[in-house]
């Protein structure tokens, strides 16, 4: 029932996004690619944490990237229209990725609009 919960708050969070204050700017963005529940409230992530992401993703919990070195979720959207970002970041579950993309704002409210996932070099 929690997860459920969570996956509507994404959804109406989007949706009260409407139509965005584009930042404009393409940005790369490094961090670790998590489940939003079980990161938020267990903590959960890492490659011991894989398997469960990638359940939770096919659930419709929605992914989120952990960025590295501020350690804020950044919450994640396909930069196309009625899309997930989720095929693009299930084979990352629980690892480090590079998105690129462009942030979008309105109301305090930031996503990342995704452009493309890549897995990041072992040095990031």
């Amino acid at each position: 029932m929690a997860r459920r919960a969570l996956a509507e708050l994404a959804v109406l969070t989007a949706l009260s996004v409407g139509q965005p204050s584009w930042a404009g700017e393409k940005v790369s963005v490094t961090g670790e690619v998590i489940d939003s529940f079980c990161y938020i409230t267990m903590g959960a992530k890492g490659e011991s944490h894989r398997e469960c992401t990638q359940k939770c993703a096919d659930a419709g919990i929605p992914l989120a990237l952990l960025e590295d070195g501020s350690n804020k979720v950044i919450w994640l959207f396909a930069n196309e229209d009625m899309k997930t970002p989720s095929a693009m970041l299930r084979p990352h579950a629980g690892r480090k990725v590079v998105i690129e993309g462009e942030y979008a704002e309105r109301g305090g409210t930031k996503i990342l609009l995704v452009d493309s996932v890549k897995a990041a070099s072992p040095k990031s």
